[in-house]
């Protein structure tokens, strides 16, 4: 029978073998695949790729948006094109409406050198209101600018994996669901955080090509949009919005897709010229035709590449002047 000295010690040592195989493990599951900061998989992602591949103190250019920013824009390319934009991060997530870009833009100032913003999106992206949820901005500020103390990122690394069901999860799931551009749920980004879709033929996906968007938008999320250009005319930032294209047949077909692409952008350049904003139509600008289009509204990578450097032009030509 063990003594209790003998019993604490190897009850003592179990733990300590449990503390320390957790820790090494997140310690290799934060070098390898996105921490849980947010438990938002594609948020997550672009977190992890700032703290590791972007300089904070030389961007100059933001791209904020859902999807339609994160695979429409090609940083890289919107770099190769444009005089003004020398640096650019593309800070766009999935699935995220004007209430959550605005929460986005509250990391705006761990960027000292930023001179613009550019809200790539479409009018599908002002149905909801949702907020971005275990979200703390100015925690992330300090995590993506590698400013977190010892002690504070030690903690962040513990708690993240405290389940270690979910990162396991996240682990197995990382390459075979997040790391093939011919699917949406690519996550490989480019240098600047893009992630341009290789998706034609067989790999398109017919009900998001062939279904349009409803009609529903919620004012509440243009007045977000307003807040936006309001608070980037205030901090001495350009802010553009883009209007990304939408498959021309749904249009034709649908008469609530074809008003929406009339009354919206007339509503966006209201707002944001009001507060000394850009719009840039791209729809109108260029017209694709199907074989530039992954789904109704995402571009593939030859498409993106098109959009990119429009919006080039259109950014050069405004900040000429």
């Amino acid at each position: 029978m063990l003594s209790s000295k003998v019993y604490l010690k190897i009850l003592f040592f179990i733990l300590g073998m449990i503390v320390t195989t957790t820790v090494a493990y997140s310690y290799y599951f934060s070098k390898n695949y996105p921490l849980p900061i947010t438990n938002r998989i594609s948020l997550d992602a672009k977190l992890q790729f700032i703290r590791e591949h972007i300089d904070p103190g030389k961007i100059d250019t933001i791209v904020v948006g859902s999807s339609l920013a994160l695979n429409n824009v090609q940083g890289s390319y919107l770099e190769k094109s444009s005089n003004k934009c020398k640096n650019v991060l593309n800070l766009s997530v999935w699935s995220i409406g004007p209430v959550q870009v605005e929460q986005l833009l509250e990391l705006s100032d761990a960027f000292p050198n930023l001179e613009r913003i550019i809200y790539s999106g479409q009018f599908s992206d002002f149905g909801g209101i949702d907020k971005l949820k275990n979200y703390d901005s100015m925690f992330i500020k300090k995590y993506i600018r590698n400013e977190l103390n010892p002690v504070a990122y030690s903690s962040l690394l513990l708690n993240s994996c405290k389940d270690l069901s979910f990162c396991i999860k996240r682990q197995e799931e990382w390459e075979k669901e997040h790391g093939m551009n011919n699917k949406f749920a690519y996550l490989k980004f480019d240098h600047t955080g893009s992630a341009p879709l290789h998706i034609y033929g067989k790999d398109i996906v017919q009900h998001r090509w062939k279904n349009p968007h409803g009609a529903v938008q919620n004012p509440k999320a243009f007045d977000a949009l307003a807040r936006m250009a309001k608070k980037a005319k205030k901090d001495g930032l350009k802010f553009y919005f883009i209007q990304q294209p939408y498959r021309q047949p749904l249009i034709d077909k649908h008469l609530h897709v074809k008003h929406n692409m009339k009354t919206f952008p007339e509503r966006v350049k209201s707002i944001i010229t009001k507060e000394g904003g850009k719009f840039f139509n791209l729809y109108e600008k260029l017209h694709l035709s199907d074989k530039y289009f992954a789904d109704r509204s995402h571009l593939n990578d030859q498409g993106s590449i098109i959009g990119t450097e429009e919006i080039a032009k259109f950014i050069d030509q405004n900040e000429e002047k």
